[in-house]
């Protein structure tokens, strides 16, 4: 599974940055000079950025182990096969922006958002769904499923639910790149 959904992140970047070039747009890294990463300077023009893929891959066990819990495989690809800004994609109309980290010290901090999510989840009573991407009703999200697996729109603090996809990958390669 791990392998499936970094080859579908690798490809939806390809997809994403060859959209955006096609388009004329000119993908900036943000002027925060203590917000670098490996994204930026991919190219002679060092204000472009560009998704990196990350070797070693990061994981998620230390959260996973502090929580108790076992993570599905597709969230620990998902977070730690790469850096990467903010990219905008359309999935079946619903404009959604994934969530990915910048640099290490924002896969820190999305390890501790995560801890809280789950946290929170736990106390509501409500099964474990890990954040994938923001969508514009700031009270959705679309999550993964840890049990199943599956990628769900799901209202926050609730139990309602809509399954977007089947997997991981599947998601992935069913979006549409938007303008970023």
């Amino acid at each position: 599974m791990a392998d499936q959904v970094i080859c579908a992140l690798s490809e939806l970047f390809h997809r994403w940055m060859t959209y955006q070039q096609q388009c004329g747009r000119l993908v900036t890294c943000p002027a925060d000079e203590s917000r670098s990463s490996p994204c930026c300077g991919y190219s002679e023009t060092p204000l472009q950025w560009a998704p990196v893929m990350r070797d070693p891959v990061g994981h998620l066990n230390n959260i996973a182990e502090a929580l108790e819990c076992s993570f599905h495989p597709a969230i620990h690809a998902y977070y730690g096969a790469a850096f990467s800004g903010p990219m905008t994609f359309s999935f079946k109309g619903l404009k959604v922006s994934l969530v990915q980290p910048w640099n290490e010290d924002d896969f820190v901090r999305l390890q501790e958002n995560l801890v809280a999510h789950v946290l929170m989840l736990k106390k509501l009573k409500l099964p474990i769904t890990f954040f994938l991407a923001t969508v514009p009703d700031e009270q959705q999200v679309i999550s993964l499923d840890n049990e199943s697996g599956q990628v769900i729109l799901e209202q926050l603090g609730r139990q309602q639910r809509w399954v977007l996809a089947e997997d991981l990958p599947t998601f992935l390669r069913r979006l549409s790149p938007l303008l970023g």
